[in-house]
């Protein structure tokens, strides 16, 4: 099927490929949800002299708006308006005749030849009829001239998608796309849908986008791990670097495996999390650091008080630091850039310090446990080695974080114990299809990181 481009490769991922060419598409959603942003810019990624890109403005919006927001993103050339893309203000004619809309299209489209056409917005025209027979009449009208042509058309609409379904342009169109914007706490959170695509497989759910300068920067859903039929896990015994964990459990750290390290404030999570991934350098493997608590600067200092070269050891290659914000960035977002990262480095251990942190990112706890099942399997799809450090309260995790330890291969649990003298401990809690032992045993925090007893 030909397609075309939407202007950013991860929409073009989502939708096999891109748009399927010479097709109707209705972009809907709510007003400020990004539909203008996403036309606008697969409009310049597609548009050329020879075939240039038609953007049809009705009674939604002045054209001067158009044009003067649109040169604030990165994508928009300014010199490439008039050429190749061709904006027409349509507003004055329906606003007196709303029944014009399929012979003024027809006319700019005989005039100008173009490969993609946006009227933007279809909804307010619609909205002028005189009653909903007169508008499916001029939509069938409009959709059999367009389809004629070897144009792609996206007809724009702030549409709410609970009431999609019974309109007539849903039943005219071969693909839609439904952009949303929801509320949590002081945060709102971005999605785009794919509802339907004739013809075409896409990848089906809710995908988060953020709006950037370039355009929208989008970030599919993560998909469950895409075994080979050849796959098998792999025995090797992975050294923690930390004397005397290795020996608590029989078979060792495995690859591919996933292992949680549990505990309060200060007991160590993240000095053992520092040294599995060291480890892991020592031995050649590349290493990645998810941090959700503690910015760059932090943790080179940490680094340094245990005796290493922060300067040499937190880089790509070696460990690489990936500092996000929960408060900023979706789980979406996050997980992306993950695997971006393991994909481009080959990285073999993977740390999550805050793994907790995640489910503020996600917009609620069924997607939360979604991505954390989905990750798990990624990683044993992939051997990576993982390991996540999860916060405790009063010795035991919170309700939400439960899943955490039912998805975990290993589990270890670090404690503290308010006695005349602080005294830290760790023991094994879990280890799938081996034997360990679980006793407790003193770990001690110095230059050079920890010691178990």
């Amino acid at each position: 099927m030909e397609r075309i481009r939407s202007g950013n490769p991860e929409l073009d991922r989502i939708l096999s490929g891109g748009f399927p060419a010479n097709a109707i598409h209705l972009v809907l959603g709510t007003p400020g949800s990004g539909k203008t942003i996403l036309t606008e810019q697969l409009a310049f990624a597609n548009a050329t002299p020879e075939r240039p890109a038609l953007y049809i403005v009705t009674v939604s919006e002045p054209l001067a708006k158009f044009i003067g927001f649109l040169q604030e993103y990165g994508f928009a050339d300014a010199s490439r308006v008039g050429t190749d893309v061709i904006y027409v203000a349509l507003g004055d004619k329906l606003a007196a005749e709303p029944e014009q809309l399929c012979s003024l299209v027809m006319d700019l489209v005989q005039r100008h030849r173009p490969g993609v056409v946006v009227i933007d917005s279809l909804k307010a025209v619609g909205e002028l009829m005189p009653n909903r027979a007169a508008w499916r009449r001029q939509l069938h009208e409009l959709a059999g001239f367009l389809s004629a042509y070897r144009t792609t058309s996206f007809w724009v609409g702030e549409y709410a998608a609970a009431t999609a379904s019974d309109l007539p342009e849903v039943a005219v169109v071969d693909g839609v796309v439904e952009l949303s914007r929801e509320q949590q706490g002081s945060r709102d959170f971005r999605f785009i849908r794919v509802v339907k695509l004739r013809g075409s497989d896409f990848l089906d759910g809710y995908h988060a986008f953020r709006i950037t300068r370039q355009g929208l920067l989008v970030s599919p859903r993560l998909r469950t791990a895409q075994v080979s039929p050849d796959y098998h896990a792999i025995d090797e015994r992975l050294g923690t670097g930390i004397p005397g964990v290795d020996e608590m459990i029989a078979t060792g750290w495995l690859r591919g495996t996933t292992m949680v390290v549990a505990g309060p404030s200060g007991a160590g999570k993240s000095v053992l999390a520092l040294q599995f991934l060291e480890a892991g350098v020592e031995r050649g493997e590349p290493a990645l650091l998810v941090s959700l608590e503690e910015n760059p600067v932090q943790l080179a200092r940490v680094v340094q008080h245990l005796g290493w070269d922060a300067k040499t050891l937190l880089v790509p290659g070696k460990i690489d630091v990936f500092f996000c914000s929960p408060v900023e960035l979706q789980i979406d977002t996050i997980v992306g850039e993950l695997f971006a990262r393991i994909d481009r480095d080959g990285v073999r251990r993977v740390v999550i310090d805050g793994a907790a942190e995640l489910a503020s990112t996600a917009s609620d706890p069924v997607r939360y446990r979604d991505y954390l099942f989905t990750v798990a399997q990624q990683f044993a799809a992939r051997n990576i080695a993982a390991l996540l450090t999860l916060e405790t309260v009063d010795g035991a995790p919170q309700a939400k974080d439960s899943s955490i330890f039912y998805l975990a291969d290993n589990v270890l649990l670090l404690e503290m114990h308010l006695e005349d003298e602080l005294r830290r401990t760790i023991r094994v809690l879990k280890t799938r299809g081996s034997a360990h032992d679980a006793r407790r045993r003193t770990l001690t925090i110095g230059r050079g990181g920890i010691v178990v007893r």
